[in-house]
């Protein structure tokens, strides 16, 4: 693989936290806020995107994914991976992206609908290394599902950051409000106009949660 340019360990520990979770709907706007908060042209950033929903050159089987990985290493990589969303193809995913995190390279790593590849309760080994150490590694791992009741637990505890948009099911808006420290009364305020404007509850740490809005 190939080295950052200077001999640094590849984990800082006094490296902020940035990870994020985005959950909601179909349409609630997790697409506006990531336009908003990532810089898709960046040199490093990496995305499991199983619906080809970012525009990254695309990478449709592992083999070639792993390729990429060994040939890129620690230096520019940019690539959405669409593949078959299943735990094994995840966890292999989730292996390969840790392998070239490092403290000197920044990344972005976008993981979409992931209640489709975790379970409830602690994350696959693979996947709970990456979300516990990526913040140290050097990289910002955003997490996104429309059914968070449904996801592992690990990753709740890895964020700095909670996104939530609408929600489709009573489940979903009881969990998220139970994490977001608001009632399910108050998250269902979210008022979307289409082609004007999102709205969206976000929650920093223990801060208290915003509602915030995204106008086009």
């Amino acid at each position: 693989m190939k080295r950052p340019p200077t001999p640094l360990k590849r984990h800082d520990a006094s490296l902020e936290n940035r990870n994020v979770l985005i959950v909601g709907a179909s349409g609630s706007g997790k697409s506006a806020f990531l336009r908003e908060t990532v810089d898709f042209k960046q040199k490093r950033i990496i995305a499991w995107d199983p619906d080809e929903d970012y525009s990254l050159p695309r990478i449709r089987t592992m083999a070639a994914f792993e390729k990429l990985v060994k040939k890129c290493g620690f230096g520019p990589i940019r690539c959405a991976l669409t593949v078959r969303p299943t735990e094994e193809n995840f966890e292999k995913w989730a292996a390969l992206v840790f392998a070239i995190c490092h403290q000197a390279a920044p990344m972005d790593i976008l993981a979409d609908e992931i209640a489709d590849v975790t379970r409830v309760g602690k994350a696959p080994p693979n996947w709970g290394e990456l979300c516990r150490k990526v913040r140290k590694y050097g990289g910002r791992l955003l997490a996104i599902t429309q059914r968070p009741q449904e996801s592992d637990k690990t990753i709740l505890n890895q964020v700095e950051f909670m996104w939530c948009g609408a929600l489709k099911s009573a489940a979903s808006y009881k969990y998220m409000a139970a994490e977001m420290g608001v009632t399910v009364q108050q998250l269902q305020t979210i008022n979307n106009i289409h082609r004007k404007q999102i709205q969206y509850w976000i929650r920093k740490g223990t801060d208290a949660a915003k509602l915030e809005t995204i106008k086009f």
